[in-house]
């Protein structure tokens, strides 16, 4: 009887965990994850409170401007002078003239 003899294994051979994927992720990796989006979170919280403080300040000056158009209404009581009609606006000669030769450039 011959013996068989089997082929010796090279490198190619070697069995690794490389080709495997795993459809479950790695508690460490997850919390991970977990930590930076909180992270993001509290980055963000901070974003928006900000931009509520500057809409709160914008609001209470457009109050602030109210209130003195209302202060200066009153005080005018109907003493503004009436207003005039507006009369045609005289046209400046300048645009008028006709170029006598266009406008070029020369190197």
């Amino acid at each position: 009887m011959a013996m068989h003899r089997q082929p010796s294994r090279g490198l190619s051979d070697l069995r690794t965990l490389t080709g495997r994927t795993d459809k479950s992720i790695p508690a460490h990796k997850a919390y991970l994850r977990m930590s930076f989006l909180e992270l993001e979170r509290a980055r963000r919280s901070l974003e928006l409170r900000a931009a509520t403080d500057r809409s709160d300040a914008i609001n209470a000056r457009f109050r602030e401007i109210d209130k003195e158009i209302a202060e200066i209404t009153t005080q005018l009581n109907g003493t503004a002078p009436p207003a005039q009609p507006v009369t045609a606006v005289r046209k400046s000669p300048v645009g008028m003239r006709h170029a006598k030769r266009r406008f070029s450039f020369t190197y």
